[in-house]
């Protein structure tokens, strides 16, 4: 029913008056739809990639029927195709980070087509036909990173027929760009207006007598059925199809068939006759398939042959042997092993030589008894001791001869070399009667060789990873630390901290860095370099391997006019304190500080090596402000 108007006689009807009765006789099968929760897509504006050859362009099929929230009707009775490239304000959807997206979304929603113009007793123009129409509104969310980016809000007088998914550089909108999860389809009455009796129920008990309540305690019932965790069947009261040596017809009865014929030891019918075993290969033996009873039996056979005839031979370690003399091991291989390790011992008072005998030696000056290899060895050593300590027996330095030493000495006799020595001595050290005697004066070196040569190598305090040494080659000086040059790779002295190392050349300075705790590697994981002969960027690192950044950034928004504004744009850009390998991979933006009316984050866009820019849509009200202040964390 609606409100009604009483004309009376003889009234002078206006035009408001006859507008006001139509208008609430039409309230009242709106207000019907609204109290009654009809609303949503009864049928058609499905949506589609454009046909025949897609852009960024969606087609809605027709003919198609809905109601709003408000129970106004919305038709259409031909295809429609709606252009998604920019939103209900002309402002483009494209998408300007590599790795982000965007949701836009497509609303439906309700206004009335205008026709008939006619001029009324005023000379004013009208419009006498006013039919129920429709018109497309596109509105797009702030874009984000791919899974994570949000979608556009759902609008209390407008009904969400899809959302469309704009991706970096897209020029076609395809099937799998729709989504319609959230779509608005049609309602006709809630489950929880529609009453059920459930007096005669055995098994649901729902919270109140309501279809929706109903569904909700059924679904319950089955979720504890499919989880086992309620409403079990009985293992008896499952039908079970008898099959191979199972001849029972319930899960019960098979179940303890299985466990009886699988724990038997009858003589022929055993439970190892019931269960397969593959074939496995074997040298000199092998199991053909079949069943553990059978492979039992052939291993069975299998070591009785063996231990009956003495065929086929065990591994040392499995044979026992009994200690003796320094030989404590109990196996053949372990003895051999032990033999091995006490003849190449070094320890004093017992190496490996003092467990090797020798005969006795015959000789003038000197013999040697029969002993162990030690013994005659440290007599040997006392002979040419004496030798050389008696005064008698030296030979004078001018009697004795050089050989050819190559590049360092050029006397033939040792009491020339010294002399020679000496002198080459003095030249790069304190001798002991100047000041800092045995110091160097300084360190000369000639061409070590081509390629990348070592200079210095110094194990400082003794700590393996904190090994220095220095290189050179026809370009660089590198300074590392835990890292050594072995032709064709970098070798780590321990692999269980990182390398790190500076290269100095005449154009550039290079920090180095590897933390990837391999053996070799023939690239450091990460570099600062600082080109020092370039016209621009000079004074900034140039990063490889992995980066991380960590920055601030913000941007305020102020309407200066008495009346709200739609759509302010703002933005700014940010520079990386180290250039980037390359653009980054991510560039995550998370607020500090924001004012309650800031809407979303900024938006960026246009990154590379060197920075990226931002930007923001805000809507204000009249003489308001709002800003967001927060960090980048961008990653390569």
């Amino acid at each position: 029913m609606s409100n009604r108007l009483d004309f009376f006689f003889r009234q002078k009807v206006t035009e408001a008056e006859l507008d006001l009765a139509f208008a609430q006789l039409e309230q009242a099968d709106r207000n019907l739809a609204s109290d009654l929760g009809i609303h949503g897509v009864i049928s058609g504006a499905v949506p589609a990639p454009h046909s025949p050859v897609p852009n960024l362009s969606v087609d809605l099929t027709a003919p198609a029927r809905a109601y709003d929230n408000l129970g106004q009707r919305i038709f259409f009775g031909t295809g429609q195709t709606v252009d998604c490239a920019v939103d209900m304000s002309g402002i483009p959807t494209d998408v300007s980070t590599a790795s982000n997206e965007r949701w836009v979304g497509i609303f439906l929603r309700f206004t009335r087509l205008l026709s008939e113009p006619r001029t009324d007793g005023n000379s004013q123009q009208v419009y006498f036909r006013r039919d129920e129409s429709f018109e497309w509104v596109v509105r797009q969310a702030p874009e984000g990173p791919a899974g994570l980016a949000p979608k556009p809000a759902l609008q209390p007088d407008e009904l969400l027929l899809c959302d469309v998914r704009r991706r970096p550089g897209q020029t076609q909108i395809l099937a799998t760009d729709l989504d319609t999860s959230r779509r608005q389809a049609f309602i006709f009455a809630r489950g929880t207006s529609v009453a059920v009796e459930s007096g005669t129920w055995e098994v649901l008990n729902p919270s109140a007598e309501t279809v929706q309540a109903t569904l909700d305690e059924v679904d319950a019932e089955l979720a504890g059925h499919f989880s086992g965790a309620a409403q079990r069947h009985e293992a008896g009261a499952v039908d079970y199809v008898p099959h191979g040596f199972v001849g029972a017809t319930t899960v019960q009865s098979a179940v303890d068939e299985v466990v009886d014929k699988l724990s038997s030891a009858t003589a022929g019918t055993p439970g190892a006759s019931r269960v397969g075993a593959d074939a496995v290969p074997g040298t000199p033996n092998l199991l053909p398939a079949g069943t553990v009873d059978a492979q039992l039996s052939s291993l069975l056979g299998f070591v009785n042959t063996h231990q009956g005839a003495a065929t086929g031979a065990h591994h040392a370690s499995a044979i026992s042997a009994s200690p003796h003399g320094y030989v404590s091991g109990t196996s053949v291989q372990a003895q051999l092993q032990e033999v091995v390790t006490r003849l190449g011992e070094t320890t004093a008072g017992s190496p490996g030589a003092s467990r090797i005998g020798g005969d006795a030696l015959t000789g003038t000056p000197h013999t040697l008894p029969s002993s162990s290899l030690r013994q005659q060895v440290a007599a040997l050593l006392g002979f040419l001791n004496g030798h050389l300590t008696q005064a008698a027996e030296a030979h004078a330095a001018s009697a004795v001869s050089v050989a050819d030493t190559g590049n360092l000495l050029t006397a033939s006799t040792v009491e020339a070399a010294l002399a020679e020595g000496l002198g080459a001595f003095s030249g790069g050290h304190f001798r002991s009667n100047e000041a800092a005697s045995g110091q160097h004066k300084a360190i000369l070196q000639p061409v070590l060789g081509a390629g990348r040569v070592l200079l210095l190598d110094s194990q400082g305090a003794g700590g393996v990873a904190a090994r220095l040494r220095l290189y050179a080659d026809s370009d660089s000086v590198w300074f590392t630390v835990n890292a050594a040059w072995n032709g064709s790779a970098w070798a780590r002295d321990t692999t269980g901290a990182a390398a790190g190392g500076f290269r100095l050349s005449r154009n550039e300075a290079e920090f180095l860095h590897d933390a990837s705790l391999t053996a070799t590697f023939s690239t450091w994981t990460r570099t600062l370099r600082l080109p020092m002969n370039s016209a621009s960027n000079n004074t900034s690192f140039e990063v490889t391997g992995s980066v991380s950044e960590v920055g601030r950034l913000g941007i305020e928004f102020c309407n200066s006019d008495t009346v709200p504004h739609d759509l302010l744009v703002g933005g700014g850009s940010v520079t990386f304190r180290s250039r980037f390998p390359r653009g980054p991979s991510s560039i995550t933006l998370s607020p500090y500080a924001t004012s309650g009316n800031f809407a979303g984050n900024p938006t960026v866009m246009v990154p590379d090596r060197d920075g990226f820019a931002f930007y923001s849509h805000q809507n204000l009200q009249a003489l308001a402000a709002t800003y967001w202040f927060g960090s980048y964390t961008a990653v390569a």
